[in-house]
């Protein structure tokens, strides 16, 4: 059994997989991580642990308590990825990156694939259709915009995503709404199109947290589920248990 843990931003998803098929997932805070898994440590036998974390570095907690399990830390040069990576500084990518790139593979190979995950962080990567990650973008996501204009002005307020249908705003927070908004759905447009005028096909994969809100707004865009980078992480052990 492989357990694949994905530390974001703001909670923990921790998943458990049999193989290709993922038999549970559960979501728990960064203060109540090390109880869990103990707990999935006594509870199931555990063959393999892999982790993409965007905070904290746990892997002297995590071997103390998977003493008989296989640990695989993606900041290790060693392992090994299905595609072939143009990142200047490759060990600065981001392991949430590297598993959703690894999930497109696995996913949709031999294709263009742009991946846009909607989360704290707006992030874009591009893999071509030989394998190669091209790079991509980062930018503020929704929540961060929002903390944005409040923590940076004098008078407005601290919002919480609400889609409304409408694009002028008769209110401050209607007006924020609309604004934060439309310049996410615009800037995503607009890095498609900028895209394809050097790429003339590819898939537009859409995830993370915050991709609910614009379901339908991206032509042609595939919506993956929220589980789509745990397959990566989960493919990634694959890779190299066979090492």
């Amino acid at each position: 059994m492989n357990l694949v843990i994905d530390i974001g931003n703001t909670s923990v998803k921790l998943h458990l997989f049999e193989n290709d098929q993922k038999l549970s997932s559960e979501t728990v805070d960064e203060e109540t991580l090390m109880s869990s898994l103990k707990l999935l440590e006594v509870e199931n036998s555990i063959k393999n642990v892999i982790t993409s974390s965007v905070t904290n570095n746990y892997k002297k907690e995590f071997s103390e308590i998977f003493k008989s399990s296989n640990l695989f830390d993606l900041s290790d040069d060693k392992i090994k990825l299905p595609f072939k990576n143009s990142y200047k500084n490759s060990a600065s990518l981001g392991q949430d990156r590297i598993a959703l790139i690894s999930s497109a593979f696995l996913n949709y190979e031999n294709q263009n694939n742009l991946i846009i995950d909607l989360g704290t962080c707006i992030t874009y990567d591009f893999i071509d259709l030989k394998g190669t990650y091209l790079g991509g973008a980062i930018s503020p996501g929704l929540a961060t915009r929002y903390k944005s204009l409040n923590q940076n002005t004098s008078n407005l307020p601290l919002l919480k995503h609400e889609n409304i249908d409408k694009i002028l705003g008769l209110t401050t927070d209607e007006s924020i709404y609309i604004g934060v908004y439309n310049g996410v759905l615009g800037e995503i447009n607009h890095y498609i199109s900028s895209l394809k005028k050097s790429y003339s096909e590819f898939n537009v994969i859409i995830t993370g947290g915050d991709s609910i809100f614009l379901l339908n707004k991206i032509k042609n865009a595939i919506f993956a589920d929220q589980n789509f980078i745990a397959f990566g992480l989960n493919y990634i052990i694959k890779l190299n248990e066979a090492n």
